[in-house]
Formats: C-alpha cells, sequence, structure tokens
C-alpha cells in the first residue's frame, strides 16, 4: 500500500484570509467613494460656493486614494504575510484604527437620512465594525505571519516531495 504523500504550503507563505477579506472590502469602499459625489449630486446643493464645492470632492477623492491605497497595501500583506513583519503591522493598526474612527463616528453623530432608509445605519455600522474586527484579528499574537493556528508547534512543516532539504 502506497503512503499518501502530503503537501502543504509553507506557513510563512500561506496567505491571511481575514486580512485579505479586510482589504477587498475597504478597496471596494474606496472604489465606491470615489463615485459616490456623483451619484447622490453632493455638488448641486454648493454650486453657489465654488471652492466649498471643490474642497468636498478634493476631501473626498483624498480619503479615497488613501483607503484605496490602504487596501491595496493589506491584500499584498495577506498574499505576502511576510511583509506583515516588517511595517505591515503599522498599516494593520492605522486601518483598524481609522475603521474604528468610522463606527465611532456613526455612533457619535449619526448619518441624517430619510426615515424609511434609517436602518440603513445598522448596515454602515456593522460593515465598518466587521472590517475592524477583520484587521485587529490580523494582529493576534502568537502565531507567525501566515501560520495557522492549528499548526504543531516544534514539528517541522512537511515538505514536497524531492524538495531539497
Amino acid at each position: 500500500m502506497a503512503t499518501p504523500v502530503r503537501i502543504l504550503v509553507d506557513p510563512a507563505r500561506r496567505p491571511e484570509i481575514g486580512l485579505a477579506l479586510a482589504g477587498i472590502l475597504t478597496t471596494s469602499m474606496a472604489i465606491y467613494h470615489f463615485y459616490l459625489p456623483y451619484a447622490f449630486r453632493w455638488g448641486d446643493a454648493l454650486t453657489g460656493t465654488p471652492m466649498l464645492r471643490w474642497g468636498l470632492f478634493m476631501l473626498n477623492a483624498s480619503f479615497s486614494y488613501l483607503l484605496l491605497a490602504g487596501g491595496v497595501l493589506t491584500i499584498v500583506m495577506a498574499l505576502k504575510p511576510a511583509w506583515k513583519e516588517r511595517v505591515g503591522k503599522g498599516l494593520i493598526v492605522a486601518m483598524a484604527g481609522y475603521w474604528a474612527f468610522n463606527a465611532a463616528w456613526q455612533v457619535l453623530s449619526p448619518m441624517p437620512m430619510p426615515r424609511v432608509l434609517a436602518n440603513l445605519r445598522w448596515g454602515f455600522l456593522g460593515f465598518s465594525l466587521s472590517v475592524m474586527l477583520l484587521y485587529a484579528s490580523a494582529l493576534v499574537p502568537g502565531r507567525p505571519a501566515g501560520q495557522p493556528a492549528s499548526a504543531s508547534p516544534g514539528r517541522p512543516p512537511l515538505r514536497h516531495p524531492g524538495a531539497s532539504r
């Protein structure tokens, strides 16, 4: 009877799914925010104040860019976990902090909405808290970047047959 061959990915190279999901959601929100002012015609009410109108669009575009950059870098760290050990932890803390700030702002100063859409506030708050927790979970100590929680300590990973030792 042949012995089954187990092929494992090196734990330091295994993508982090939660961190990847946080990056994908953040990137998606950034892309949506580039479109948001046009979808809701933010500038229409500010046609008489061109500097304020410009500022509104500039701030939104700047925010959208920073969110996009953070989201894309998060995805890269999720796919290349070794990056997390370098500068990555600072970025992860900053991104978790952004989403925590976003959630706190929603609680302390709720978005004015028509009564029929008021329940959407819970969805927006849930989104912010979920993404914050996904980022925070990537900071849980006790395992090297990319190593699954179920890996046995002290036991070397199995290698691909024929791999150099």
